[in-house]
């Protein structure tokens, strides 16, 4: 039962994977790299739910909060998804471009506790590396945000 989940992901993501092969080559170059990588990291959590050496080793490597002796007060939890929702909801208003360097930067600084500079300078790489993907090397417009999209 405990690798339901991540069985049915697999499943899902090797159909989603076959059918993005078949779009033209262009369209396909996007669904077909994030197929792989969920592939991937799927691989990751079937194996790190195996108590076998192996399983120990990945879960403690890529998890280490499972080796904390207890987890976060449900408070914490409901914190956690409200920072989601406020992401989503931003990504929605302001756009991608936007969003990400905010979250990344608050996240970093409120919920990680890192230093001013080092979450600016973590925020405008990850923009900058968003930026260089999508809209250099894809050539794909990235989403600007229900407040600045032209009408």
């Amino acid at each position: 039962m405990k690798y339901l989940p991540a069985a049915s992901l697999a499943v899902f993501t090797a159909i989603f994977l076959a059918m993005a092969y078949g779009y033209p080559s262009q369209a396909r170059a996007f669904p077909v790299a994030v197929a792989w990588v969920t592939l991937v990291l799927v691989t990751l959590d079937i194996v790190s739910r195996t108590e076998t050496k192996a399983g120990a080793a990945v879960l403690s490597r890529l998890n280490p909060g499972t080796a904390a002796p207890d987890p976060r007060p449900l408070g914490g939890q409901f914190g956690a998804a409200a920072w989601l929702a406020v992401f989503a909801l931003t990504l929605v208003l302001i756009g991608i471009l936007y969003t990400v360097p905010l979250y990344v930067f608050a996240s970093l600084r409120f919920r990680g506790s890192r230093s001013w500079s080092t979450c600016l300078w973590i925020a405008a790489l990850v923009t900058g590396g968003i930026w260089l993907l999508f809209a250099i090397v894809l050539r794909l417009e990235l989403y600007p945000g229900y407040f600045f999209e032209s009408r």
